[in-house]
């Protein structure tokens, strides 16, 4: 359904009424601006409206000021329409209006079935541009987020490593990669079912994105299988991290009986380092940690 809220900038009470009376037959909510301290009120709440009627003649403000991005997206101008008499039209203002971002210049006295036109054509493009970005975002989130455990994901997580360790190769600052599993899951997932399986990996997550920093970056890989960088951050440190970080998960209350088992395989970049040589050596680390009887930290 085609959202019908318009803001009207007006000169006077009786202007406004006219379009109010007429947008309305027609399912419009109209809303008045006739000075400035109404106008200032109203533009904070500019992304109710789909529409902005202006009356060029308006002495309280600039009309490019009347033009006004929506606050959800930038790249989104709320369409606005100038109104103007026929004896007050003249070419400069037409191009002004038209230069400040207009998409639309109605000359009065304008027949009632062409104004309901123009509103309803500029009401209905705006709402399927708002669909289409809408679209657009929920696809890129599709790309960028793991939907189950709301962290990045691993396409995302591979561009950003390729640009961490090229960042490295140039300037050569401590990054260390942590490559973890929940070495047990697949006994929980067989004694309880997949559905449990998937909503402790979803907790699960959710207590790890409370423990890292934010400089860090953290990605469900595959499986039960997290990726995490540890920027600006040796070795010895991470360990020191990780064993802090192990800790607080057992006390999470959310997980805390579910008795999962960590393992935690930790590497740094090298020099010239590659992605693929960088992910095997954390996971040649993982593969020691899980054999390790207690701890189940390992350093490749």
């Amino acid at each position: 359904m085609i959202k019908k809220q318009i803001l009207i900038l007006e000169v006077n009470q009786h202007n406004f009424d006219v379009l109010n009376s007429l947008l309305e037959k027609h399912e419009f909510t109209c809303k008045a601006v006739l000075n400035l301290n109404e106008f200032n009120i109203l533009k904070k709440n500019i992304d109710e409206y789909n529409l902005i009627l202006v009356n060029t003649s308006i002495n309280y403000l600039d009309l490019t000021q009347t033009i006004f991005e929506s606050n959800f997206d930038s790249s989104v101008k709320i369409p606005t329409v100038f109104i103007d008499s026929a004896e007050l039209y003249s070419k400069e203002k037409l191009d002004k209006c038209f230069k400040a971002g207009g998409c639309d210049y109605i000359k009065k006295p304008f027949a009632s079935l062409e104004i309901i036109d123009r509103v309803s054509y500029h009401c209905e493009v705006f709402t399927k541009l708002q669909e289409y970005r809408l679209r657009m975002d929920k696809l890129a989130n599709l790309a960028t987020v793991d939907q189950l455990s709301k962290l990045t994901s691993k396409m995302q997580m591979q561009v950003i490593l390729k640009y961490q360790i090229d960042y490295y190769n140039r300037y050569q600052t401590d990054t260390t990669i942590v490559y973890f599993s929940l070495i047990n899951i697949n006994k929980i997932i067989g004694m309880f079912g997949l559905y449990h399986g998937e909503k402790l990996i979803s907790l699960f997550a959710k207590e790890l994105k409370k423990l890292i920093r934010k400089s860090d970056v953290l990605a469900r890989w595959e499986g039960s299988d997290f990726i995490l960088i540890l920027t600006n951050t040796s070795e010895k440190l991470s360990e020191v991290f990780i064993k802090k970080m192990s800790a607080a998960l057992s006390r999470a209350e959310s997980i805390e009986k579910s008795n999962l088992e960590i393992a935690f395989g930790i590497t740094s970049f090298m020099e010239n380092d590659e992605m693929k040589n960088v992910i095997e050596r954390a996971k040649y680390a993982l593969y020691e940690a899980k054999q390790q009887r207690y701890g189940k930290i390992f350093i490749a």
